[in-house]
């Protein structure tokens, strides 16, 4: 537990755990890389909503290094735990800093994400895509209406960069499919209200990458199926429970699937943990598999790599609202035959750039049409520009390297000793260590003397 607070008349109930397992894959992985938050989990079942801190590994899973149970999204509840996260990281290593963090709710209060971690905030659409199709499959018996729907909603999220207006296109939608009246009743009354304030966030905030949405999407399912397997129903509303579930249950499948990754140990284990994400299983999915037809640009057949006589069809490539005939996707899920179909339309000009893409276009069109009198936009915008210049360029050298030894052979890395090896960075300044009675131990270091010697004689 790294925070508590307890439930009065002036405070909302916070409690706030970390296992030291967790702290120290905060402070691996999360260094210099991106820090994702799944939030409001469990808003209906759970007595508390569950937020988690997410970062990801070395295979790019997201692995959960802090939950925290409350109800309370306000700035000031927001910045006590996030805070008293981060005073327990840098009190080990001051020099850490994350270098963006990934939402996935537009009620979030960006301000204590600005002013205790100072990076910059992408926005991650899994939830509102997974929403989207789970109640279009519910709600339109159809196949061919459920595909036309879905796809239709894409297009109103594409339009958001565009002149077109987003709630035009919506209004269309509403048109055209006015006699499915479940699903227009639901998206009325549930989503047009606080749509706007969704497209906002699309528009303002850079978007996540697939991969991402991938990753956060795989622990939303693991955590749901673990979270809720007790048959014990009235045990959602018991704090302690849901405790014992995260400290136990959780965190030791998560630790055991580290272990066996990086050991060796544990082969199936292992395996199954590779492919534990859609966009993992999709890498698996050989180039020739994937079959586009000239005569059906609007859908790419996915042949089965464990029956070859089985072909899965994905409607709308290259796109992230394609759909998918596949039981997976029919759920509501991200599924390896979209990742893949959409791994090869991102290299060809045929189709339309993703919205990851377009996101980051617009942001840097904005940063490029600052007003030139602006001399702080103008700064921040620069060093923008030149921060992504770097890690592009990173990137690329390492994609077109023979070895990932090639490149940290250039990296600034310097070990000063036995004992720095232990730290993430070497430190600049000598450090005082306090002795177990509180008192501070003297610097050892030597100082040069700059007492004057005597001259004690004179030649004559």
């Amino acid at each position: 537990m790294f925070f508590f607070q307890d439930s009065t008349d002036a405070d909302a109930f916070i409690l706030g755990i970390q296992t030291e397992w967790q702290l120290q894959q905060m402070m691996r992985f999360g260094h210099q890389s991106l820090l994702a938050s799944h939030s409001s989990f469990g808003v209906s079942k759970l007595k508390y909503p569950l937020h988690t801190l997410l970062v990801f590994d070395s295979r790019q899973h997201a692995l959960p290094v802090a939950w925290i149970i409350t109800r309370s999204i306000t700035k000031q509840d927001t910045l006590k735990w996030m805070r008293a996260l981060t005073d327990r990281i840098h009190a080990i290593d001051l020099t850490w800093r994350i270098g963006g963090f990934i939402i996935d709710d537009p009620a979030s209060d960006l301000e204590p994400i600005r002013d205790v971690f100072a990076c910059p905030i992408l926005f991650s659409f899994w939830h509102i895509r997974r929403t989207w199709l789970k109640n279009v499959i519910k709600k339109c018996s159809n196949s061919e209406v459920q595909r036309e729907i879905f796809i239709q909603l894409g297009k109103v999220m594409y339009s958001i960069w565009s002149e077109k207006n987003p709630m035009d296109a919506l209004e269309q939608l509403f048109q055209d499919f006015v006699d499915q009246t479940s699903f227009i009743k639901y998206f009325k009354s549930f989503w047009v209200p606080k749509l706007e304030m969704w497209i906002d966030s699309i528009r303002n905030l850079p978007l996540a990458s697939q991969e991402s949405c991938c990753a956060i999407e795989g622990y939303h399912l693991k955590l749901k199926a673990k979270a809720y397997d007790d048959l014990q129903l009235d045990a959602l509303q018991r704090v302690d429970w849901l405790v014992h579930k995260l400290t136990t249950e959780i965190h030791s499948s998560y630790w055991l699937n580290i272990y066996a990754d990086e050991s060796g140990s544990f082969p199936e284990v292992k395996a199954e943990y590779v492919v534990s994400t859609s966009w993992q299983r999709a890498l698996q999915i050989p180039d020739d598999a994937v079959l586009f037809d000239d005569k059906q640009p609007l859908s790419a057949k996915v042949a089965s790599q464990k029956d070859a006589n089985q072909m899965r069809t994905v409607w709308n490539p290259g796109c992230e609202f394609s759909l998918c005939d596949c039981s997976w996707s029919m759920q509501g899920n991200l599924c390896k035959h979209v990742i893949k179909v959409n791994m090869m339309c991102g290299a060809c000009k045929d189709f339309q750039p993703s919205l990851s893409f377009q996101s980051f276009q617009h942001v840097l069109l904005d940063l490029w049409q600052k007003p030139m009198d602006d001399s702080f936009s103008l700064d921040l915008s620069v060093a923008w520009v030149m921060q992504m210049q770097e890690r592009t360029q990173k990137v690329t050298e390492l994609a077109i390297s023979d070895g990932i030894a090639q490149v940290a052979g250039k990296l600034p890395v310097q070990w000063t000793n036995k004992r720095g090896r232990r730290t993430a960075s070497k430190r600049t300044s000598p450090v005082v260590f306090p002795h177990s009675n509180g008192s501070l131990q003297k610097d050892l270091t030597p100082k040069k003397n700059r007492k004057r010697k005597r001259l004690s004689t004179f030649p004559g």
